[in-house]
């Protein structure tokens, strides 16, 4: 993870930003992904707890097609950072999740070229 944020990429599709690096395979799994909440915008545990599960549903509703268009024989390392202030609807999140992963598959897919 410390190679995401050394060498990564970004992408950003409100309110989520994705910090994401393709790296040699490391297991069966296309991705490997982690999610994070920052303590100074939400106190308590259960919101921050909450945020993260709503992300997760979301991820796994929409990654299918962007780890189509990771290269076979790569994976790819994606830390996924809520930056919004207020609680989100799972709507919200859907919406900003399928802007991020289309900005971060046109990335893959420019720097495939």
């Amino acid at each position: 993870m410390d190679r995401v944020f050394a060498e990564g990429h970004t992408a950003k599709g409100f309110p989520l930003v994705a910090r994401y690096v393709t790296t040699p395979p490391d297991g069966t799994a296309p991705t490997r992904v982690a999610f994070t909440v920052s303590k100074r915008r939400f106190k308590r545990a259960v919101d921050r707890n909450r945020v993260k599960r709503l992300m997760r549903e979301s991820w796994r509703h929409h990654r299918a097609e962007f780890e189509a268009t990771i290269p076979k024989g790569h994976q790819c390392a994606v830390v996924l950072i809520f930056v919004g202030k207020d609680l989100p609807t799972s709507e919200s999140l859907q919406r900003g999740m399928v802007k991020l992963l289309n900005r971060m598959a046109q990335a893959a897919s420019t720097t495939e070229a």
